[in-house]
């Protein structure tokens, strides 16, 4: 663990874990989007389906008729039902696929609210954990701090830029700018192993699961309520119907 004190890693892991939990849950309500999006998707390619052998069965009714003396047979019956019926259950599972674009929308505008709540979260949580881990390094670094007070006051201006660097006045052209000379202790902090994140800095690394931003956020907040109440009236009339 980087978090030296163990009542501030306590802390820090317990705000991990519980913000651990609400992600899991938060994934489960993505998927179950997903799937809600998915199935209105599958029922619209479901009533195309149908109203294709709804169009077939009108084509094979019209030319079983021609075929007759005029008196309805029991072929042409059943391919008049089977249009009517294709024809009635597409409309129905369309307006069902509506009901579920409808959920789905709603249900993705929650969701977006409720991931960008998490990722501020994580981000506070992200800045704790590293304001501890400075906390502990500062705490080690106190004993050189006199010494590098003493240098910053005394020592000659060329020990302090090998150390901290310099910047150089360059031109280019007609213009001067300034190019800054990196110090041994840049380039010491460049050269250095760096240390694996430990188990809490991962989960605080984790990418969050990815969610387009919803249609109705570039919406100014009066034409968004407009809509929204107008799809709501819509949601009623299609479960009231």
């Amino acid at each position: 663990m980087h978090i030296q004190n163990p009542n501030t890693q306590e802390t820090v892991a317990f705000a991990v874990a519980a913000l651990t939990e609400r992600l899991a849950a938060f994934e489960q309500d993505l998927n179950a989007w997903q799937a809600l999006a998915d199935n209105a998707a599958r029922r619209v390619q479901t009533a195309e389906a149908l109203r294709s052998e709804a169009e077939q069965a009108r084509k094979d009714c019209r030319q079983a008729m021609r075929s007759t003396l005029g008196i309805p047979t029991k072929a042409v019956r059943e391919l008049k039902s089977k249009e009517m019926a294709n024809l009635e259950l597409a409309e129905e599972t369309l307006k069902i696929a509506e009901e579920e674009k409808i959920q789905a929308e709603v249900q993705q505008e929650a969701l977006f609210e409720q991931r960008q709540a998490l990722l501020k979260e994580r981000d506070a949580l992200r800045r704790q954990y590293w304001d501890a881990v400075l906390d502990d390094q500062i705490a080690q670094w106190g004993q050189q701090l006199p010494v590098l007070a003493l240098l910053l006051a005394e020592a000659p201006k060329a020990c302090i830029e090998r150390l901290f660097g310099r910047a150089e006045l360059r031109r280019n052209h007609d213009e001067l700018y300034a190019a800054l000379q990196p110090g041994e202790l840049q380039q010491a902090l460049k050269s250095a192993a760096q240390a694996e994140p430990d188990d809490l800095l991962t989960l605080l690394n984790k990418p969050l699961p990815a969610l387009a931003t919803p249609s109705t956020q570039h919406q100014s907040p009066i034409t968004r309520m407009r809509y929204q109440a107008e799809r709501d009236a819509q949601y009623q009339a299609l479960i009231n119907r």
